[in-house]
């Protein structure tokens, strides 16, 4: 894992930035072409911007603060990052199926968080295979975290053993304030137990993007455990918001890209039957149901793989809506908790150009991330977790866990001596040196990526 560790926040985005400076430029220069391509209105997009930084200077400065390092780093505009973070948020995606489980629902008196990180395989050309880094700043809680740092990233584990994962969801209920990024980020970095992190979410504006097409990935659920055992969801729109816990559950909880809490009438959360592509989101929550009741009082890293590995259909959440489906027909698209495009070669020899390449953007299963506090490690599969096998990052003495030494004896791998610092961006991200050909390569594939979003966003928008 990449490791930064600063003396302020201004610091911790200059060195990311002198680190990474490539892969930085990389994506903003591509993030701009999606812009054009999008025909969003510079102005407006700068002006958004503009009162984002207000929302931060009243309250996430630390946030700031780190945008004004990188901008020094890299040269650019703070209020130009800021254009390019809150569009790149604003991308269609519809995936992830994730799941908490604290005692008495663990066999061995553990507490797991699981997410299935479901994104357009596309998107391992910006984040790369493991893109997890450590954030250590001083007067905060150091934390693991997903993605590219400042601009965007999901705090996964902090050195409290405060744990988090997301679902990206669409809402009609819109307004300005913090993302949910940095709601996460802030509740990492502050947070010792999930009470205090659903402070977070309850008393700062929450940012969402009204649309279920024009902006899924910028709003989300968020379930959060922590190392005395407690787990929540948090499901939220801009004015509305709802906390469910896991002891009401028996020590479980499950989430994926709807609205199951929180009333979608006051959300406007979305309907599988005026959207489509959202039904597949039901059936994985209830086959995600089934199977942690199946499971309960049992759970362990052994049945965790059973169930994120699973391929089983759920349909009874779907008979509500009127949509009934035997096992036996062809599955709905994007309906299994590990997710493969299972229907794409049907489309295309239906001719259904459009929904073949809908499918490829959106039923993909990256990654599987399951955090487990009480041991200091988080288990990366680093590819679909029905075909690839899960790594254990030893995070312990990077995060400075008080009951490291403990968990150390308790684990079944040799954790490695310590993290080291990576500054060439082939060991960041995972990606080859820079060439004329890889150049050029990348370039068609971001533009095939950005038709393929354009297809998303209108394909949503026409059946809403």
């Amino acid at each position: 894992m990449w490791e930064i560790r600063c003396r302020d926040e201004f610091g911790f985005g200059f060195k990311a930035g002198r680190q990474a400076e490539r892969i930085y430029r990389f994506f903003l220069k591509h993030v701009t072409r999606l812009m054009g391509s999008r025909h969003r209105r510079p102005d407006e997009v700068r002006r958004r911007a503009a009162r984002h930084l207000k929302v931060l200077s009243e309250r996430y400065p630390a946030q700031l603060d780190r945008i004004r390092g990188l901008s020094r780093a890299l040269g650019i505009d703070d209020l130009d990052l800021v254009c390019a973070s809150l569009f790149a948020s604003s991308l269609p995606g519809t995936g992830c199926t994730n799941f908490a489980a604290v005692p008495p629902a663990t066999r061995d008196g553990k507490v797991y968080v699981s997410w299935n990180f479901d994104l357009s395989p596309l998107f391992r050309l910006l984040l790369g295979r493991i893109p997890l880094y450590v954030r250590d700043i001083p007067d905060t809680k150091p934390y693991v975290c997903m993605g590219l740092p400042v601009l965007f990233g999901i705090g996964v584990m902090n050195g409290d053993g405060l744990c988090s994962c997301v679902n990206s969801v669409g809402a009609m209920d819109g307004g300005e304030g913090l993302t949910f990024f940095e709601l996460n980020n802030l509740a990492m970095e502050t947070c010792s137990t999930v009470e205090e992190a659903v402070e977070v979410w309850r008393h700062n504006p929450r940012e969402v993007v009204p649309g279920l097409a024009a902006a899924i990935i910028m709003n989300a659920n968020s379930i959060l455990a922590d190392a005395s055992g407690n787990a929540v969801v948090i499901e939220h729109s801009h004015n509305f918001m709802a906390v469910e816990r896991a002891s009401d559950h028996g020590g479980v909880l499950a989430s994926a890209n709807h609205h199951q809490f929180l009333d979608r009438a006051l959300s406007g959360g979305a309907d599988p039957r005026k959207e489509p592509l959202i039904a597949g989101s039901f059936a994985r929550l209830a086959r995600m149901w089934e199977l942690l009741e199946m499971f309960r009082g049992s759970i362990d890293l052994n049945v965790i793989r059973i169930i994120t590995t699973d391929h089983g259909l759920n349909y009874s959440t779907l008979e509500e809506f009127g949509i009934k489906k035997d096992p036996y027909e062809e599955r709905v698209d994007d309906a299994t908790i590990c997710c493969h495009p299972w229907n794409v070669f049907r489309h295309l020899r239906r001719l259904e150009l459009l929904e073949a390449m809908l499918e490829l953007n959106i039923a993909m299963t990256l990654n599987n991330l399951v955090m487990d506090p009480l041991r200091c490690t988080v288990y990366v599969t680093p590819g679909r977790p029905c075909r690839k096998l899960p790594v254990p990052l030893w995070v312990g003495d990077a995060l400075r866990m008080e009951w490291a030494d403990r968990a150390r004896k308790e684990i079944d791998y040799r954790p490695e001596r310590g993290v080291r610092t990576v500054s060439r961006r082939s060991g960041i991200f995972r990606r080859p040196h820079q060439t004329r050909s890889s150049e050029a390569f990348r370039s068609l594939v971001i533009r095939a990526f950005a038709a393929l979003d354009r297809l998303l966003a209108a394909s949503l928008s026409e059946g809403g």
